[in-house]
Formats: C-alpha cells, sequence, structure tokens
C-alpha cells in the first residue's frame, strides 16, 4: 500500500470495511445525503452502499463507460449531500484502472470521503500516487497478495477518516494494549489504525507472512514492473491471435486483462483453455485473463496458441 502501518488496520474482508463507514454515514445523515457508486461494481463495493436507502440516504449508480468508472462521469453524480464516493481501483471483470486522484479531487471538493476496494490493486501495481487522494482503501490478502488461505484484509485509513469514524467493531485487538483488553469496565483504544482491528484467521496470518515475504524478496517495484510488462506482452499476443482485448488509454490498463465474449461460447472456451492448464474467468461477458509476475512468456504464447484455435 505505500502507507505507514500506524494508518492500516486488520480486517476481514473489502465488505468489512465497507460496513464500517455504512455504520458511520447511517448515524450522518441529514437532508440530501447521497453516496455515488459504480453501476456495475463488484458486490463487496456495491452491496453495503445500497443498504443507506434504510437510512435515508439516496444511492447514486454511475453507469460505466470503457469497462469502469470515468472521472467526468462521476462529477456528473456529485453534489453538496455527497458523503461518499465508492470505486474500485481495478474493476474485476475488465481490468479497468479507475484514475483515482481525478475521482479524489472530485470527492474533495464536495467534502465527501473517497472509499477504495483495492482487491485487484494492491500487490499488482503501485499505489503510492494514489494514496495522498484516498480516504479508506481495502484489500483482500488472497488476491495479488498472494495468500490462498484467505481470511485477512488490510485497510487504510487516512488520517480525516480515522477522526470521523467510530470502531463500531472494537473488540479486544482495538485496545491500546491487547492482551490488557479482556474485560470492561474500562476501555482504552488504540490511538493508531489499530482500533479498528478485527479478530483475523490466525491461519491466513501464517499464510500472509510467507506470502508477503515474496515482495520483500524480489522488492514490490520489480513485481510492478515486471507485471505491466507482462500484461502488455499478453495485450499484444491476444490481439494477434485475432482475440482484442479491450480498448483502454495505457493509464486506465492492469494487470488483468479482459476480452470481450460477444456470442463466443464460455463455457467451451474455459475448457478448452483448461486443457492446456490455463486458469481464466468470463467475468460480465469478457474473457478474463489476470497475470502477476510469476507468470512468464511461455504462458502468455500458450494462451495466444490455444485461443488462435479456437
Amino acid at each position: 500500500m505505500g502507507a505507514d502501518r500506524s494508518d492500516v488496520a486488520l480486517i476481514a474482508s473489502v465488505s468489512a470495511a465497507a460496513g464500517l463507514v455504512v455504520a458511520q454515514l447511517a448515524s450522518e445523515r441529514s437532508a440530501g445525503s447521497n453516496v455515488v457508486i459504480g453501476e456495475r461494481e463488484y458486490s463487496s463495493n456495491h452491496f453495503p452502499w445500497r443498504m443507506l436507502v434504510h437510512h435515508g440516504y439516496e444511492v447514486r449508480q454511475v453507469p460505466f463507460r470503457n469497462g469502469g468508472l470515468e472521472p467526468d462521469d462521476i462529477a456528473a453524480h456529485v453534489d453538496g449531500g455527497t458523503q461518499l464516493v465508492a470505486v474500485s481501483g481495478v474493476q474485476t471483470a475488465t481490468g479497468h484502472r479507475t484514475d483515482i486522484p481525478s475521482v479524489g479531487r472530485i470527492a474533495r471538493a464536495v467534502g465527501a470521503l473517497l472509499f477504495v476496494d483495492g482487491a485487484q490493486l494492491v500487490g499488482a501495481a503501485s499505489v503510492a500516487g494514489d494514496l495522498p487522494w484516498i480516504d479508506v482503501l481495502a484489500a483482500s490478502d488472497h488476491k495479488f497478495l498472494l495468500n490462498a488461505g484467505r481470511g485477512i484484509g488490510y485497510c487504510y485509513l487516512s488520517p480525516r477518516a480515522q477522526d470521523r469514524l467510530t470502531p463500531v467493531n472494537a473488540g479486544w485487538k482495538a485496545g491500546a494494549e491487547p492482551l490488557a483488553s479482556f474485560f470492561g469496565p474500562s476501555m482504552e483504544l488504540s490511538t493508531t489504525a489499530s482500533r479498528f482491528d478485527n479478530s483475523i484467521s490466525w491461519l491466513a496470518a501464517v499464510g500472509d507472512e510467507a506470502a508477503l515475504s515474496v515482495f520483500d524478496t524480489f522488492g514490490p517495484e520489480a513485481v510492478y514492473r515486471r507485471n505491466a510488462e507482462l500484461s502488455d506482452v499478453l495485450r499484444s499476443a491476444l490481439a494477434d491471435a485475432g482475440w482484442v482485448p479491450r480498448d483502454l488509454p495505457p493509464p486506465n490498463r492492469s494487470t488483468i486483462v479482459s476480452v470481450p465474449l460477444g456470442d463466443r461460447d464460455a463455457v467451451e472456451i474455459l475448457a478448452r483453455l483448461r486443457e492446456q492448464r490455463i486458469v481464466a474467468a468470463a467475468r460480465d461477458g469478457n474473457l478474463r485473463l489476470s497475470l502477476h509476475f510469476y507468470n512468464d512468456e511461455d504462458d502468455v504464447s500458450r494462451i495466444a496458441a490455444t485461443l488462435k484455435k479456437l
């Protein structure tokens, strides 16, 4: 994330982080309160905000364009009553990377918080340039952070988000001294973002220790450079094979490369790919391919050769 550890909380999932924010917003509603979200967002960054209608909020849904949310479309939906804008750093179905600094400026201009689902971004590409514009960035460990065990997420909270939010899920881990925070009546919470910690899966923690050490070994920036290089190679190979990927501008590209399926048979395509030990997915009308630094050019050639025969 590129954040200071004092600004990061341990959470169970992206939706758990969203729920923390929903709880706060529900208590702060006033006339004209609204939140702005993506119409085709992944459910973890969509369903929690929809719950705010039960607290009198208007939930404004922005249609996708170019496979994701564009800043000018978001700008057309915010106003002085907007309390929050929620986006994905990278769209899981299309690979569209959001222009977070531009969206952040739009949110700041109306005093809204910016929530970013970083599940498909953190660990895959640098977020250093985005972080100053983000209030809450939540990422799960089982995507590009490499832990197959699942069960832990990481949540960056900006100083203003920490000041505004109440740790409604506070338990013993939220204490200034967790091992001295098992019982009431005293309640001395941490002064850092750890007061927003949830109890976590210990098995997942063991997995994270091993998985995250890979980034220490190679260095995050080396991983990000390799990912960008491989995604460019894949885009070119797919186009040469007649499977033209979504035409995203370079700043909106990510390690997820998707090809609109049209009337192609997704079930057959995925089966043929599995025969060649290629794992892919059909998501929202797209063939979704996702690379990480452990892939190589031979993998890309195998994908292209298999698809060219279909």
